[in-house]
């Protein structure tokens, strides 16, 4: 929370016209006027309302001065399904994959060595990060509630691939059997928005129009859901996390207009989530694609008109190993090669779309165990990327905030912010100012 009284206290300056707070739990819980924060995943305050009122006069200090306010749901550890994601992502594949040495060196080789005790083998996060098997949230399938109801029956209708299915017996806090091991294993997070019969995606709308924010953004990053629930036999597809993701916008978007049409709406998006042709699996190819092609009103929602909050590609975390095929063309590996070949893909697929950057020490691939094929983002690329990709977009946007620069050839937060600003906004006085150190 301190660091978002910061940016408040530095509103009227700062290089931004746009923050997002994050991260609020896809399976958070909250009632309209309560006024509180307690069961919504941030955990971001000790106070008894657990940083609400906090938060939403920082929220009008921000917006009051130009900055707009969107609460992000999801992020990384609210994704991950530890069990599904080591079996069937990280070790579905066979031993030639990227991030199979973590069986290795944590399962001994063998998946049978991945379980609750070791996080199924830390695929999720590193012991370094202290997480718990509690750390970790999926997105919920509300199939008691209504405008849930009315999500499912309008992908369903519009479907183009396969007939959707719905993993309703994934219940968060329950226990799940998977039929291809027989593993039982408990569905990461907390049942308390199933006994109150709430829906997590209408109450994300209650909660944004009760801080006064000016929109929500989804960060939907199930990797897990596509690998276990992919049809084929390779090069396979992955429509039914097509469905779930497009049932999950829609949800949301039938709540903004019941209960605050002035909301926007944003998403994360994967680098290659425009990308057409053959998935081989291991990632969220082709999905805001799919989602556009059959759901043109979702994709829409969020990219023009008056809710449009924007399509924001992660072009980053990404890795220029060609052992695995990690980059998208052989030979094609620097970060400014591959943040112009995928951005180029969403205009390709006419999906109008920001780009993204991130500062210091990219989370992929592991920075100890493979240092080598990491790209962060240094001043050099940083032009580059403005010069040869940012030019075509009409917005960008970089994580995170606060995270430091690994060394002095590393683009800073002021770097970056700065760069965007003077792109999109020539001629703003916001573009000459800076983002305030952090040393919480």
């Amino acid at each position: 929370m301190s660091q978002v009284r910061l940016l408040a206290q530095n509103a009227a300056t700062i290089p931004l016209t746009r923050v997002w707070i994050s991260f609020f739990s896809p399976q958070l819980v909250y009632v309209k006027g309560s006024n509180t924060l307690a069961y919504t995943g941030l955990n971001a305050s000790t106070a008894s309302d657990a940083g609400f009122a906090e938060l939403k006069g920082y929220i009008q200090q921000l917006q009051s001065a130009g900055v707009e306010v969107f609460l992000s749901v999801g992020g990384w550890n609210y994704n991950c399904f530890p069990y599904l994601y080591a079996y069937y992502s990280v070790g579905g594949y066979g031993t030639s994959t990227p991030n199979y040495w973590k069986i290795q060196q944590f399962g001994g080789g063998s998946l049978s060595g991945c379980t609750a005790a070791n996080q199924y083998c830390y695929v999720c996060e590193p012991p370094s990060e202290g997480t718990t098997l509690d750390s970790f949230v999926i997105y919920p399938e509300p199939s008691y509630s209504s405008t849930w109801k009315q999500a499912v029956q309008f992908i369903t209708q519009n479907a183009g691939g396969d007939t959707p299915s719905w993993d309703t017996g994934l219940i968060p806090g329950s226990q799940w059997t998977d039929p291809n091991t027989g593993i039982s294993v408990t569905v990461p997070g907390n049942p308390y928005f199933i006994t109150l019969q709430r829906d997590p995606y209408q109450d994300v709308v209650l909660l944004a129009t009760d801080l006064g924010a000016a929109g929500i953004d989804v960060d939907y990053e199930e990797f897990w859901h596509a690998d276990f629930f992919k049809s084929g036999t390779g090069p396979w597809t992955l429509y039914q996390t097509v469905y779930k993701y497009a049932a999950i916008v829609q949800d949301i978007i039938l709540n903004i207009k019941a209960i605050n049409p002035t909301l926007k709406l944003s998403t994360a998006a994967g680098a290659v989530g425009a990308w057409s042709g053959n998935w081989w699996g291991g990632n969220m190819k082709g999905v805001w694609l799919l989602t556009y092609q059959y759901y043109p009103s979702i994709i829409n929602f969020m990219a023009t008109g008056a809710n449009a909050g924007g399509i924001n590609v992660m072009t980053y975390d990404l890795s220029s190993n060609e052992q695995y095929h990690e980059c998208p063309v052989d030979g094609l590996c620097a970060l400014d090669q591959q943040v112009q070949y995928y951005m180029n893909t969403y205009q390709t697929a006419n999906i109008p779309a920001n780009v993204g950057y991130e500062i210091g020490t990219p989370a992929y691939p592991d920075p100890i165990h493979d240092p080598t094929h990491q790209l962060p983002l240094t001043k050099e690329l940083l032009s580059s990327i403005i010069s040869q990709t940012q030019v075509n977009f009409k917005g960008g946007f970089f994580w995170e905030m606060f995270k430091k620069d690994a060394n002095s050839d590393e683009a800073s937060p002021t770097d970056v912010a700065q760069a965007i600003c003077k792109t999109v906004l020539p001629g703003s006085s916001r573009c000459s100012g800076t983002i305030p150190s952090s040393t919480f």
